[in-house]
């Protein structure tokens, strides 16, 4: 099962050259043009049918808007808080990441930060440069506690590394059990209880409404005086301005930001020159071995996509794996909801006997793409129906009839899948066999039929309806009221 036409994809950040080759070797026109303004992405952006992105492009509503013809944005990466998911939802836009590519290195990030906290080490080393000899004490990581916001892959990977210096870890994630938080050897705490407790802090979250500013001015008075606080997940986490008076007043012992709320950061700001902070630039997922593999899994994910294979990755396409498991089945509910729109227009309630969880969907997607609603697939159709003021109810099945059915207002159709061509057995109490491929088009007035025998591929009379199947590239009857479809 196709779900993507991925004839032409637009690179628009820096990426390993193994995406492209991956993609043009599977067919695939690329351009790759990093470093576009917004307003040159808008420009280019309607003739492409799927967008790769690192960080850097930021993909907004209008320029999602301006997307007339994509299928599919992939972040080459984690994090996705550069793309308007919503907006891209609406338009039936499959939005995808490489959720574990950069995970190694993410988390080896944010160890060599928590190791060069305990010393400083980017001041030693400035200082030396200066001439100056300053053995300062440092503190031990073994015996402490290291809590960690976060308990996904990369907060996980950093308790293990951790545990192995001798550190306590203790964590909080809201959607992890202290069941499986101890498999890791992590203490499942409350974040009320993790605060006074830790020694080192780190987080690993994504930037969405709940964990902005999670880490503020309360919650750092409720810390350790000196507690070491480390940000390698987003800009905007960790509150800067609270960072900053923390630091002045030596409650946060030292701070090491690879990411910043603005980036790149004002290099004069109070808090970047603040000789107890450690920062890097964004270095989180910049490693060889990372670009390397998000690059390529980009490109895989993508492909398999395209071919019907995987949906590993997508972000806002829950039904996309239910329609991959059985793509002859969902093929056929898509189709019977064109057939069932062609013969019952009027349909407001939509009756199917399937109890798959992607029936309806995928009959009201058809039914709907029938109509000609813009942008209708198993992406956005729970908010196009809504839209549209469709509805569906389950029946249970017929047990005499080996068919799923499915009824409008005012027509009953059912139909099977042989092989994987889906065919439709009946229309009302007419039984029939009908292939359901190549455009259909549903007459009514015998006269119609008088300028199609030329274009007509094959004609099949139910009831007092004539479904037309045109050969290919020939124009359906332009005088009737009912629509085309391809199917």
């Amino acid at each position: 099962m196709s779900l993507l036409s991925l004839k032409k994809v637009l690179v628009s950040d820096k990426i390993a050259d193994v995406c492209i080759q991956t993609l043009c070797s599977k067919g695939v026109e690329v351009t790759y043009k990093p470093g576009l303004s917004k307003s040159e992405l808008i420009s280019l952006i309607p003739e492409f049918n799927g967008l790769i992105v690192r960080s850097a492009t930021k993909v907004t509503r209008e320029v999602i808007k301006a997307a007339t013809n994509l299928e599919i944005i992939g972040r080459a990466g984690t994090g996705v808080d550069n793309i308007d998911i919503p907006a891209a939802s609406e338009r039936g836009i499959i939005v995808m990441n490489t959720p574990d590519g950069n995970t190694n290195s993410a988390a080896e990030h944010t160890c060599a930060l928590i190791l060069a906290s305990c010393r400083n080490l980017p001041n030693r080393h400035s200082e030396l440069l200066a001439g100056q000899w300053n053995r300062i004490n440092g503190v031990e990581l073994h015996g402490k506690t290291l809590g960690i916001i976060g308990l996904g892959r990369i907060g996980t990977i950093v308790a293990n590394r951790m545990q192995a210096f001798g550190m306590k870890t203790v964590g909080y994630d809201p959607f992890v059990t202290a069941e499986v938080a101890a498999k890791s050897g992590i203490k499942f705490m409350s974040l009320e209880e993790m605060w006074p407790v830790c020694d080192f802090l780190t987080v690993h979250v994504p930037l969405i409404p709940p964990t902005k500013h999670m880490i503020n001015k309360e919650v750092l008075q409720k810390c350790k005086n000196g507690v070491r606080v480390i940000n390698c997940a987003r800009g905007g986490i960790v509150d800067e301005e609270a960072l900053l008076e923390s630091l002045n007043s030596g409650k946060v012992g030292c701070a090491a930001l690879d990411v910043f709320e603005e980036e790149p950061p004002n290099p004069q700001s109070a808090l970047l020159m603040h000789p107890n902070l450690i920062a890097s630039p964004h270095l989180g997922a910049s490693t060889f071995e990372a670009q390397t593999r998000v690059a390529l899994q980009i490109s895989e994910q993508f492909l398999a996509l395209r071919d019907g294979t995987s949906s590993f990755g997508a972000l806002n396409a829950p039904l996309l794996r239910d329609a991959l498991a059985k793509p002859t089945d969902t093929k056929l509910f898509v189709s019977l909801g064109k057939i069932l729109y062609m013969l019952s227009p009027n349909t407001k309630t939509i009756r199917l006997s399937s109890s798959e969880s992607v029936a309806p969907y995928a009959v009201m997607s058809g039914f709907l793409t029938a109509k000609g609603v813009p942008g209708c697939n198993l992406i956005s159709i729970k908010q196009v129906v809504e839209e549209n003021q469709l509805s569906f109810e389950v029946v249970e099945d017929d047990a005499t009839e080996k068919a799923v059915v499915i009824s409008g207002e005012s027509v009953s159709v059912a139909g099977v899948v042989e092989g994987i061509v889906p065919f439709l057995t009946r229309v009302n109490k007419t039984h029939t066999s009908i292939p359901l491929i190549g455009t259909l088009q549903a007459l009514k007035d015998a006269n119609d039929l008088a300028d199609l025998k030329e274009t007509a591929k094959s004609l099949h009379f139910v009831g007092d309806v004539v479904l037309v199947n045109f050969q290919p590239d020939a124009k359906a009857s332009s005088e009737s009221s009912s629509p085309a479809v391809a199917f």
